[in-house]
């Protein structure tokens, strides 16, 4: 008899411990928080990240026009951004050709707005520098002198530093106001102020 009464409470003591757990399992309080999840990101996609901040960069920079000749497949004008240099403008205007003489050209220079790039043959003489400063040739190869007071759009964009938005102002300012009577005037002209002046006050007339 007491056999059976001891093995009675042993049972009720049991399921009284397995009734304490369940109660305490669904406590409001002891729910099991679901595990952070943790990414990693692949070689693959640091190096995507990577490439879309450098598009992101690149798509920032400002825009230029640049002016391509000489011994390339595809002379002409073409539109880079601020930064590039003239191995991008070759690029640009398709390689150069069978005749190009790449040990005169610095194809790290920088460009500017409104550059010229001239791309010699072999056994040419130079006559004037890869990205020329004031663009204007006569037919003696020597630089002429831009009129700002005659110069169309184009001779205008022709000087180096002198950009679209320059020259259709330099135009607009001589059309409202006359003739500049000296070159310095041309400092009057909204976007040109003196450090602009410097750089094309050898390149430009007014005679």
């Amino acid at each position: 008899m007491n056999w059976f009464y001891q093995h009675k409470k042993i049972i009720l003591t049991a399921g009284a411990a397995v009734i304490f757990i369940v109660i305490l399992l669904n406590f409001p309080g002891a729910k099991k928080q679901e595990p952070v999840q943790q990414i990693t990101a692949s070689p693959e996609t640091a190096g995507t990240r990577v490439q879309q901040q450098e598009s992101k960069g690149d798509a920032d920079g400002e825009k230029i026009i640049i002016d391509i000749k000489g011994a390339v497949k595809h002379p002409g004008v073409y539109e880079l951004k601020t930064g590039d240099r003239v191995s991008q403008a070759i690029e640009k205007a398709g390689g150069i050709n069978s005749e190009a003489d790449e040990k005169q050209v610095n194809l790290a220079e920088l460009l500017q707005d409104g550059t010229v790039v001239y791309i010699p043959s072999e056994g040419e003489e130079p006559t004037q520098s890869t990205t020329a400063n004031a663009s204007v040739q006569n037919g003696a190869g020597k630089e002429a002198l831009v009129n700002i007071n005659t110069a169309s759009l184009e001779e205008l964009q022709a000087i180096s530093g002198v950009g679209p938005s320059k020259a259709e102002a330099i135009i607009a300012y001589r059309e409202e106001n006359g003739k500049f009577q000296a070159v310095e005037d041309i400092t009057n002209v909204s976007g040109i102020g003196e450090k602009s002046f410097e750089k094309i006050k050898s390149a430009i007339t007014v005679k």
